[in-house]
């Protein structure tokens, strides 16, 4: 694998950061605004306030300690598109055994006019790391 720009790489520290202190503000910000998500099986999740009734609703359920395995990423000027695991430690807040879920993940990144990177759109599919 290539190595990843630093400002993409400082992207993905950030999302962990944010979701795992449950900082729904500092996650949504780093959404563009025209942010679209295509989960498997499910209706296309578009914009920030789409996405922020969403995760305030699994962090309030759940602890979750994100990390994202990349295994490409190719640049071109203010675009990237990142292709990788999105792998979750999900923990119940009322209790009960952490689960861990691991789905491929296909990204789009834009670099916006401040020069911080974004994600713009996504795409996750289930499935098992193959060993």
């Amino acid at each position: 694998m290539e190595e990843i720009d630093a400002g993409i790489e400082e992207l993905h520290q950030s999302w962990r950061a944010a979701i795992r202190t449950g900082d729904i503000d500092a996650a949504v910000g780093l959404l563009t605004d025209d942010y679209v998500l295509w989960a498997s099986g499910a209706p296309a999740i578009r914009g920030r306030e789409s996405v922020r009734g969403i995760l305030r609703a699994a962090i309030e359920r759940f602890r979750i300690d994100p990390s994202f395995e990349a295994e490409e990423c190719l640049l071109s000027g203010d675009l990237a598109v990142a292709r990788g695991w999105d792998v979750q430690a999900i923990e119940p807040r009322e209790g009960g055994e952490t689960l861990t879920q691991r789905q491929r993940v296909f990204l789009v990144l834009r670099r916006e006019q401040d020069g911080r990177w974004r994600y713009a759109r996504g795409m996750s599919q289930p499935g098992l790391q193959p060993a």
